[in-house]
């Protein structure tokens, strides 16, 4: 019986691990395919289609036109727009209020349309388009697409009108969108282009006859401007010439996150399917991901106040050093295409629109607002989930938590190790991060991809200190803020994946109930609703989704009601994470309820007023303690623009005016907010 009980189990333990090895090919040969099956779905934008980039140029583009589209030239849709009814209107209107005739008013609309049209060319367009990707090729080592998403655009292009909304991070982003269509013989778009680019001599020119229409960044009040450009984004909507694209962020992004989204573009683009003109709309959220941005080193700059060079040909020129960098790769990928007309099923009703006069031009309802708002933040969440993140904004993350430490370097194996598990981390959360785990050793290109802050020499990453020039800030203080705010900008690449959860485990820095833990995670996002994108009366669900995922990975536990955070290092990590935005916010309005004006006669500017609280902190910390969000003009502005929407602080719409309204409730939440962000706080 021994014998037999022996040999019996020796099988059965041989049949587990025959079973555990087939199990584990199974699940390498399922890996393998999912690898394959995603190389085949993405393609190298730099060599698609002919390799020659003469050949390429001159390629027979045909792309499918909109089923409605009626032919028309610039001159033509320009002229169409001065006869259009809102603009006889508005001209009539002003004729009677200004007692100017209608010649003179009629001259000035032709003249701002000339300003503004585009003269879209489709030689110019080629001949550029071919410059341009001979530039990428030396400069990008690949442009990676998605073709998913590229045959689904290319398929509705003729069925629908198309807005296409891509994220702004770099002066690329609009060259990057146009190339993308035209290689894969969709539409080129025309593009809501800021003023700047139009008094650039030459180059000005040239974006105009690649499909450019260039707008002022401010009209206020002209009515005639605000008709003319109406009328004339909308005309590209109804009659389908090509699709529209523009930012809904507005500008560029200088942090590495998304910016709070504008509505007046996507309202006035919108109008048209209100109005009935069009039966839907396809917007088109893209994501483009950089690696490395050429305007990195001035978007630090602009970040610690130091004035944005003026947009200029010469400059352009001067800029060409560029030429000898590699600025990585840039993945693209457009996400899922939304139907307006879907979308707007039991949230609008545009009978309303039928029963206003023709006579009459008609104001955007409630509903309508409520919904563009809403969609709004759709796109660039969508955007978001499209992101894809580059190992160098992990290493920075690592490489910030050294600094923290008075650790300037740090040894390159370390680096290593603690990168690898950063992005594991990244990875399990939900990131879309590029990482390559055949590649044996991605360090080096990594440390390149954040030069000239980090360099690595004998075994050893070092974060390099480069104090820039200005007026208001010792340089004992800034000498590392260029390192400091540089790597903040790539670590903030990943931040829209983690902060609902870093928010969560900075608020269970002990175990709390249920009821508690929701209402401080409510108040920290509406704390930090102006630094990251968070969906509008979502918190309930996004609590929901964001604990389940920890308990899910086994970070967190939950039992008799009561939240508490397990993996000590994962929590340390996430609450260093948010804790530069949260003690920086803390440093500003303790600088505001002891300096802040507090009446209207005594007000002052929002540029002002953040300028002072960048000097004061610099003042304050010395080095070991000091963020580069401390000194990061556009963190500072966002914490004064939360006390607005808390109604403690008023500030008008043209940010000249600001005071304090309401001081003793003031001084009430920073006592209330400094309980709930302890022990950082306390300590400093």
């Amino acid at each position: 019986k021994a014998v037999v009980s022996t040999q019996s189990t020796g099988g059965f333990e041989d049949l587990m691990e025959e079973l555990s090895v087939a199990d584990h090919e199974e699940d390498v040969e399922e890996k393998e395919a999912e690898e394959k099956e995603e190389e085949e779905s993405v393609e190298n934008l730099l060599f698609h289609g002919h390799r020659s980039d003469l050949k390429w140029c001159m390629k027979d583009y045909r792309p499918p036109k909109y089923t409605y589209v009626r032919y028309r030239i610039p001159c033509a849709i320009r002229e169409e727009v001065l006869q259009s009814n809102r603009v006889r209107r508005v001209i009539s209107m002003l004729c009677k209020q200004t007692g100017r005739s209608q010649e003179q008013l009629d001259t000035e609309a032709s003249a701002i349309l000339e300003e503004m049209g585009h003269e879209f060319s489709m030689t110019i367009l080629r001949c550029i388009g071919g410059l341009i990707r001979k530039i990428f090729k030396q400069i990008i080592t690949e442009v990676t697409v998605h073709k998913e998403g590229i045959k689904e655009l290319r398929r509705l292009s003729s069925q629908k009108p198309l807005l296409l909304i891509p994220t702004h991070r770099s002066y690329l982003d609009f060259i990057l969108v146009t190339w993308l269509l035209y290689s894969y013989d969709i539409k080129t778009p025309v593009i809501a282009a800021g003023q700047d680019f139009m008094f650039m001599k030459g180059v000005g020119a040239l974006l105009r006859r690649c499909g450019a229409y260039f707008i002022r960044r401010s009209f206020g009040k002209d009515k005639l401007y605000w008709a003319l450009f109406t009328e004339y984004t909308q005309t590209h909507i109804i009659n389908g010439d090509a699709p529209v694209e523009f930012f809904i962020e507005g500008t560029r992004s200088r942090t590495g996150k998304s910016l709070q989204p504008k509505f007046g573009m996507l309202t006035i683009a919108l109008e048209p399917f209100f109005d009935a003109r069009v039966s839907d709309v396809a917007i088109c959220p893209i994501t483009l991901s950089y690696e490395k941005t050429v305007e990195e080193n001035l978007h630090v700059r602009e970040l610690m106040g130091i004035p944005k060079p003026k947009e200029s040909t010469t400059g352009l020129i001067k800029a060409r050093a560029i030429l000898d960098n590699n600025y990585g790769r840039i993945h693209v990928k457009a996400g899922k295409i939304l139907s307006v007309y879907d979308m707007a099923v039991g949230k609008v009703d545009r009978k309303v629109r039928a029963l206003v006069p023709r006579a009459v031009i008609p104001s955007v309802h409630p509903h309508e607002r409520s919904f563009v708002n809403e969609l709004a933040y759709k796109v660039l969440i969508e955007q978001q989930a499209n992101a894809v993140v580059f190992p160098c904004s992990a290493l920075a993350a690592v490489l910030l938590a050294h600094i923290k430490n008075k650790c300037w370097s740090v040894d390159i194996c370390k680096a290593e190790s603690e990168l690898m598990w950063v992005c594991d981390l990244l990875i399990k959360l939900g990131c879309n991060l590029i990482w390559d785990k055949k590649q044996h050793s991605q360090i080096d290109h990594v440390v390149h991809m954040l030069a000239p802050v980090v360099s690595s020499d004998g075994g050893r990453v070092y974060v390099h200190k480069s104090p820039p020039t200005t007026d208001h800030l010792s340089s004992s203080v800034f000498r590392q803020c260029n390192s400091l705010i540089s790597l903040g900008r790539r670590r903030n690449e990943f931040m829209h994946i983690v902060i609902h959860i870093a928010i969560i485990a900075k608020i269970l820095f002990h175990p709390k109930s249920r009821d508690r833990t929701l209402n401080q995670y409510s108040r920290l996002r509406d704390i930090l609703q102006y630094e990251f994108i968070f969906m509008p009366d979502s918190f309930q669900s996004d609590f929901d989704r964001n604990v389940q995922k920890l308990i899910e990975l086994k970070l967190v536990s939950f039992s008799n009601n009561v939240y508490k955070f397990i993996d000590m290092k994962v929590k340390d990590f996430l609450v260093s994470l948010i804790d530069p935005f949260l003690v920086t916010y803390m440093d500003s309005w303790q600088f505001c309820i002891s300096y802040m004006p507090r009446t209207l006669q005594h007000s002052q500017s929002l540029k002002s007023l953040c300028t002072r609280i960048q000097t004061y902190v610099s003042v304050l910390y010395c080095e070991p303690y000091l963020y580069g969000e401390s000194i990061n003009l556009n963190v500072i502005e966002n914490s004064i623009l939360v006390l607005a929407k808390l109604s403690l602080v008023s500030i008008d719409k043209g940010k000249s005016q600001v005071y304090c309204i309401d001081p003793f409730n003031f001084s009430n939440m920073i006592r209330e907010f400094a309980l709930t962000i302890r022990p950082i706080t306390a300590k400093l």
